[in-house]
């Protein structure tokens, strides 16, 4: 009842509905694709110990294995032989070959479609991805009756009670309603792949959305340093207007072109060349500060399966924090914790708090959200140490406001984010000769680190941790004091 199996998989399709382009190369020069770094491995992984866990949700389940046409015919087998669930059933039909992550009959006789998503909702793609599956697997003669979305349920789980950490959706509706394009898609997807040569497509915000195009370093490479990618916030359609013209550098940009008013004085700040910085403003910041003056980082994880009292999936714990104490002397301390084990880091990193964080004293973080979010969360599933943390809370000092308020200059690339900002104000401090270089390349190496068995290997990345971390904390004490010698005060 099946074609033959098809070069076009699902996530080909996929590829093609963001982009053709994208379509093209994967199928006809993959060698050109960016290779996955750490971090998007680890989202893959991720991906996978989720549908691993849906599967236990469902007892009665059989696994096809093998691929192409050995997981066909396996498939077929095990309806033959009345399976009454399947996971990674595979089809083919119409040059298109799938697998469905569960298939189970129901009462009618018939079956369901239930994809497994490691996202917290339904999303738009996600009809297309079981339209997708539904076209083949009826036209391969397989009664499809309902198709379900399972979904990660952020609002209601908290472990350790896991047995509704999955929303079960039904999209049926949505999903009939694009069975019709399929076969239209498909037939447009045939012509551009017998082209010869790949499709001209300009770049835009398709090149991220809905998922990143492991194509983009290549099909971005001219696009200048400053460019109108860097304009604060500038919304796609505008981005889109000015690429259709031509327009990439800010040079190129008419000077009427309709711009918010931050954004036009970043325009102007790379036009002429000139930082905007107002000292007085700076210098009226800086004195709300109080020693000891604490500069103070998280590092956090944020599991899709959370695996600690209280936590719900994809909710923030710290692992790790770095801090950097500089007293009314002068002189400067650093305290740090790193969890290096399997369990909760929680009460450990709460015990060392208690020690390496004064009762008084301005707290300086970047990105004050982030730090008041963990904190306040610590608070509430650790009473104990309610009063300490929310005293902290209260204490935090956002060094990141004078970027976005007071202090803008060209070198930034219209960013405010601490990586942008240091090497414009602190030249000899880099994060580039560090092993870790990111917060969510951190959280990868943690997760690595405390799975480790080679002890070698493990110190290693300890280092790296603490090293990036470290830098985190030393690279605001450094911009702070930049700051004052800017200001005279």
């Amino acid at each position: 009842i099946q074609s033959m199996v098809a070069p076009l998989t699902k996530s080909h399709f996929m590829s093609g509905l963001q982009c053709h382009k994208q379509l093209w190369l994967e199928v006809n020069e993959p060698h050109r694709a960016t290779a996955l770094t750490p971090v998007q491995q680890r989202i893959i992984d991720q991906g996978e110990e989720v549908g691993e866990f849906a599967r236990r949700q469902f007892p009665e389940g059989q696994l096809i294995k093998g691929s192409g046409i050995v997981a066909i015919q396996a498939t077929q087998n095990a309806i033959a032989a009345g399976a009454s669930c399947l996971f990674e059933a595979a089809f083919s039909f119409d040059g298109l070959f799938v697998r469905c992550d569960i298939l189970r009959k129901i009462a009618s006789g018939s079956w369901e479609l239930i994809e497994v998503k490691s996202s917290s909702k339904v999303k738009d793609e996600h009809h297309w991805d079981i339209a997708i599956q539904k076209y083949v697997l009826t036209r391969a003669g397989l009664s499809v009756d309902a198709t379900r979305l399972m979904h990660v349920n952020t609002k209601t789980c908290f472990f350790p009670n896991l047995s509704n950490l999955f929303e079960i959706v039904d999209i049926t509706a949505e999903v009939d309603r694009l069975l019709p394009e399929i076969s239209n898609k498909l037939r447009q997807f045939e012509e551009i792949l017998a082209e010869n040569l790949e499709p001209t497509l300009a770049i835009g915000k398709h090149c991220n959305n809905p998922n990143p195009c492991p194509f983009t370093t290549d099909c971005w490479k001219d696009i200048p340093d400053v460019s109108i990618f860097t304009i604060p916030r500038l919304d796609w359609k505008k981005k889109e207007t000015l690429i259709s013209q031509g327009i990439l550098a800010i040079a190129d940009l008419a000077s009427d072109f309709s711009l918010t008013a931050n954004q036009r004085a970043y325009v102007d700040g790379v036009l002429s060349d000139s930082p905007y910085i107002d000292t007085d403003a700076i210098a009226a910041s800086l004195a709300e500060l109080t020693y000891p003056i604490h500069f103070f980082d998280f590092e956090a994880q944020n599991p899709a399966i959370p695996r600690f009292d209280g936590l719900k999936p994809y909710e923030q714990f710290p692992f790790q924090y770095s801090c950097h104490v500089l007293h009314d002397d002068g002189s400067i301390e650093h305290r740090e914790f790193l969890h290096t084990d399997r369990s909760d880091p929680r009460p450990a990193l709460l015990a060392a708090l208690a020690i390496d964080i004064a009762s008084t004293g301005s707290v300086i973080v970047y990105h004050q959200s982030f730090e008041a979010t963990l904190l306040r969360r610590l608070a509430q599933n650790f009473p104990e140490h309610a009063e300490h943390l929310e005293a902290i809370a209260s204490r935090l000092w956002d060094l990141e406001d004078i970027f976005k308020q007071h202090y803008k200059h060209p070198a930034f690339r219209g960013s405010t984010s601490i990586k942008n900002v240091l090497p414009t104000l602190v030249p000899t401090l880099s994060y580039k000769a560090l092993a870790v270089q990111r917060g969510d390349h951190a959280q990868t190496v943690w997760e690595e680190m405390i799975n480790c068995a080679d002890q070698a290997k493990k110190e290693q990345a300890i280092a790296d941790l603490k090293d990036y971390c470290h830098l985190d904390t030393l690279a605001m004490v450094e911009i702070y004091q930049a700051l004052l010698k800017l200001t005279d005060f």
